[in-house]
């Protein structure tokens, strides 16, 4: 895997900072749920910030642009440099409307964050369909060209369309950012990342915890080995994943939460209970078929995270 640092040279933290859900649950096309007050959500980022959290990916359409608002206000109230940070500017097609909306989008990011920058600029499988690939690749080519974004990342993709960006981009391609979970393994199962890891590519994961869903099951295992190394089931899933090379985003307000998520990486497991959660899957489950070579046109990773709760309780599902 190839080494990638921040601008100033230091290395990304093993833990990244998950930026949905900051200002509101929701893109802009939606009304937002569990929104909070500012005041909560900037200490939170600064906290995680200082702690040493060092990259994130941030998106314009998170909570209606005050997750973008709020991250870059945090990193000013820290302290902490823009060269000392890792940063990626994700895009979203599910509200954006045409190409210009999207150049906008981009532009509006730059002046947000005070910055000429982005170290990685991330597009996913579906904005590559909605918009056409020729497209999407003429603007990444352009802003890496200009030195405005370092690298580019992709998303959400099957191993088709993750072959064509390595050997469209090569060295500029950082990583492929998608969803691993306890219980959901489809993109395991589906290969994906040990391509990402042929190719030397960072595997970025969005959601590892499912939002604390994952916990709140008490899955057998997980409170076997929380109970053996006297740590949180968050704590275990997220050195877990650690361990196979991920870099997993979380986000919290608790400082509590922040610091166990941060000591994750504190602590090792033996091969044979990495091996033991590496093989584990649910029992009576049977996670929904994704056809991969749809993905981004109807089907996605999206769905099967999003729906997780309602379909382990469907009778057809526990037969």
């Amino acid at each position: 895997m190839k080494t990638v640092l921040t601008k100033s040279g230091k290395e990304l933290s093993p833990i990244g900072i998950g930026t949905y859900g900051i200002g509101g649950r929701g893109h802009r096309d939606v009304k937002l749920k569990d929104k909070k007050d500012e005041s909560i959500y900037v200490p939170a980022i600064i906290t995680q910030l200082q702690t040493g959290y060092n990259f994130s990916e941030i998106s314009l359409g998170y909570g209606h642009g005050k997750s973008a608002e709020y991250f870059a206000r945090a990193r000013r109230e820290s302290g902490i440099e823009r060269d000392e940070l890792f940063l990626t500017n994700s895009i979203y097609p599910r509200d954006i409307l045409d190409l210009k909306v999207l150049k906008e989008d981009v532009e509006k990011m730059y002046e947000i964050f005070e910055t000429d920058y982005f170290d990685s600029t991330l597009v996913t499988q579906s904005l590559i369909v909605k918009f056409g690939y020729e497209q999407v690749i003429k603007m990444l080519w352009d802003l890496l060209k200009k030195n405005r974004t370092r690298y580019v990342t992709l998303s959400n993709s099957n191993k088709k369309l993750i072959k064509q960006f390595h050997d469209e981009f090569k060295g500029s391609f950082f990583a492929h950012e998608t969803h691993i979970s306890y219980e959901i393994r489809l993109c395991q199962d589906e290969g994906i990342f040990d391509l990402s890891n042929k190719l030397g590519l960072q595997t970025i994961i969005w959601r590892p915890l499912r939002q604390g869903l994952t916990a709140q099951h008490n899955w057998e295992l997980l409170l076997k080995l929380s109970e053996k190394y006297g740590k949180t089931q968050n704590q275990i899933v997220l050195n877990w994943m650690m361990s196979l090379g991920f870099k997993p985003e979380v986000f919290s307000t608790s400082i509590t939460h922040i610091k166990e998520n941060w000591e994750a990486m504190q602590f090792e497991l033996t091969k044979d209970d990495y091996d033991a959660i590496t093989r584990h899957r649910i029992p009576n489950y049977s996670p929904p078929k994704i056809n991969w070579d749809n993905m981004g046109n109807g089907d996605s990773i999206v769905l099967p995270v999003m729906n997780f709760e309602e379909d382990y309780k469907k009778p057809t599902q526990n037969q």
